[in-house]
């Protein structure tokens, strides 16, 4: 019988210190299109992280707290087609109405592919400039 795969979103799942976001926005790896910006870093965890940067310049509070739940229910459902050791900080353009759950998805996913690839890319140019983490 086939194992059912953890969905959950607990706190091992976010990113939910400023040091931890400051991390993530200095690795200065970033993707974009029409829906959202992303914000991409390697982590040694072995899973993905996620964190939200919602501004008031996106609307409302029930704006951004729907902008909140469609980006938490794709990274929830889709955690294992995301890159893997990875944080990632979803930052939301502003737009005339919060995007439909497809859109959101299809652009989390799409994304978090192209920065990982583009991490991935220049991680031989980022260990040369340590953060001073210890490597594994």
């Amino acid at each position: 019988m086939d194992r059912p795969i953890n969905e959950k979103f607990g706190k091992k799942y976010h990113l939910r210190r400023g040091r931890e976001f400051r991390a993530v926005y200095a690795a200065r790896c970033r993707a974009r299109d029409g829906v959202m910006t992303l914000c991409c870093r390697a982590n040694r965890l072995g899973f993905s992280r996620l964190g939200l940067s919602v501004s008031r310049k996106v609307g409302k509070a029930h704006l951004r707290n729907l902008w909140k739940r469609r980006v938490r229910e794709a990274f929830r459902r889709n955690r294992p087609s995301l890159p893997a050791s990875v944080d990632l900080v979803v930052i939301p353009n502003r737009l005339e109405e919060v995007p439909p759950y497809s859109t959101v998805l299809s652009s989390l996913l799409r994304l978090a592919e192209t920065a990982a690839r583009r991490f991935a890319k220049d991680l031989p140019n980022r260990e040369d400039s340590s953060d001073g983490e210890p490597s594994s």
